[in-house]
């Protein structure tokens, strides 16, 4: 260990909160793996899509906060800066734990020796099938790049333009689509709005949510709205899953309109209520601790549930598993990413 001091951790925000929240709901999903063991007659499955619906939001909302905190960059730094600072903090990183994880599956015989070719390694990093729960990292990469673009919209035209193109895309995009789908229409929705795709409407919709404050009732529609998304992702998919014998995506997908319509619920929420919860100083010295490790646990959580998932004394069907486990690799991903960051070369990896 050397004489590196961590910098002192910023005052907790809304949006610490929220960062904090989604790291623990990403958890919480992939101690759930049961989900995808499909059984709809058991207690078991039944609760793993409660689960699994309840915490969905924790992917939509990441990336929310990126068109939250990264959108106005250029009041901060210069985009050759912007881009330095995301190949810093997410490239280098994932390259470094893609690779610790092939090591490790190595380690466990999950992977042969055999299988290690040059193409084998090319598409487990581009498919994440190295270590599967990375596969995040490229839609952020995809989104990274499009921010200087939505940066340089001047100020004044952001407001209308975003809410404008947030709603276009919404509409063409998700909804259409979602509702021709349930109607077994003979037919696919033909108009695509490019420019707004895939996870940029919660660019669009993070920053917009973060600089304008909806009113109540507003807040009440969305509010009413997410939970129409949320009671619609669980007894959707249960329902079609039950009927088919097999889990039915259909109200399912973090671009779909269930998760859409939950994930701005869950934000505006988590928004309006850090407002009064952090006003009390424990809790906002809590979340503003937490807040520096939460891109750490994500990197590092896959390797502490795997090591749990291998003991003999756990069982990962358990209900108080999947409920009470989630805190405990969170927790244990802090301290070993506290401890790493002490460490010169180490505290790299850990950004």
């Amino acid at each position: 260990m050397d004489g590196h001091k961590t910098a002192p951790a910023r005052p907790a925000n809304f949006i610490t909160v929220l960062s904090v929240v989604s790291a623990l709901a990403v958890v919480f999903l992939h101690v759930n793996g049961v989900y995808w063991h499909f059984d709809a007659n058991t207690f078991t499955w039944r609760s793993a899509n409660v689960i699994e619906c309840v915490f969905y939001f924790a992917v939509p909302v990441f990336f929310m906060i990126a068109g939250a905190n990264l959108i106005d960059y250029r009041d901060r730094y210069s985009t050759k800066e912007y881009c330095k600072k995301r190949a810093v903090k997410t490239v280098i990183p994932f390259l470094v734990w893609t690779a610790l994880g092939t090591v490790y599956r190595l380690v466990l015989r999950e992977i042969a020796w055999t299988d290690l070719s040059f193409g084998y390694l090319v598409n487990g990093f581009f498919n994440s099938t190295l270590v599967g729960v990375y596969w995040f990292f490229f839609p952020l990469f995809g989104v990274y790049a499009c921010i200087p673009l939505l940066s340089a919209v001047e100020k004044e035209k952001r407001k209308s333009l975003f809410t404008g193109l947030a709603i276009l895309c919404f509409v063409c995009n998700c909804l259409i689509p979602f509702i021709l789908t349930l109607c077994n229409a003979p037919f696919s929705w033909p108009v695509t709005v490019s420019v707004g795709s895939g996870y940029l409407l919660y660019v669009l919709t993070g920053y917009l949510l973060k600089n304008n404050t909806p009113s109540a009732p507003l807040r009440a529609a969305l509010y009413a709205l997410a939970l129409a998304g949320l009671l619609l992702h669980i007894f959707g998919t249960l329902r079609l899953s039950a009927a088919a014998g097999e889990i039915v995506s259909a109200f399912k997908g973090y671009n779909n309109v269930p998760c859409i319509l939950y994930a701005t619920g869950i934000f505006v929420l988590i928004k309006q209520l850090s407002a009064y919860i952090l006003r009390f100083s424990a809790v906002s010295k809590a979340f503003s601790f937490l807040g520096r490790y939460t891109f750490a646990v994500y990197l590092m959580h896959w390797y502490v549930l795997n090591v749990f998932a291998k003991l003999p004394f756990f069982n990962t069907y358990a209900l108080s598993y999947r409920l009470f486990m989630p805190f405990a690799v969170f927790g244990i991903c802090v301290l070993a990413a506290s401890v790493m960051r002490k460490i010169p070369v180490l505290r790299h990896i850990v950004p």
